[in-house]
């Protein structure tokens, strides 16, 4: 199959205009970069995950799981939004399973 032909050429792909959230467009721009695509191939890969059945994040964090197992090391600001992340997901835990994974860290 030619990438003429494919699902996501332009010749078969259907456009939607959407309104983003202030401040989105940068955040799927920097989340495209991390894993070296297009935005608009970052946003079809993440609505296929959601539409795909796999269960949704921890109540508390916006941000989905990587799509793509990453081999360099995260920038800096990478690091600070996985660490907020951590951080989010951490309190929704009960205090129980906040000390067995505090345990389980040690």
């Amino acid at each position: 199959m030619s990438s003429e032909d494919s699902p996501t050429s332009a010749k078969n792909a259907e456009k939607f205009v959407v309104r983003l959230p202030r401040g989105m467009r940068r955040r799927i721009a920097e989340a495209a970069r991390g894993y070296r695509r297009s935005m608009n191939s970052e946003i079809v890969a993440r609505l296929e995950q959601t539409l795909s059945g796999v269960p949704a994040p921890v109540a508390g964090v916006n941000e989905p799981l990587p799509l793509l197992p990453r081999s360099d090391r995260p920038t800096q600001s990478e690091q600070r939004e996985l660490e907020i992340r951590l951080l989010r997901a951490f309190r929704q835990l009960s205090p129980e399973r906040q000390q067995a994974l505090l345990e389980l860290l040690d």
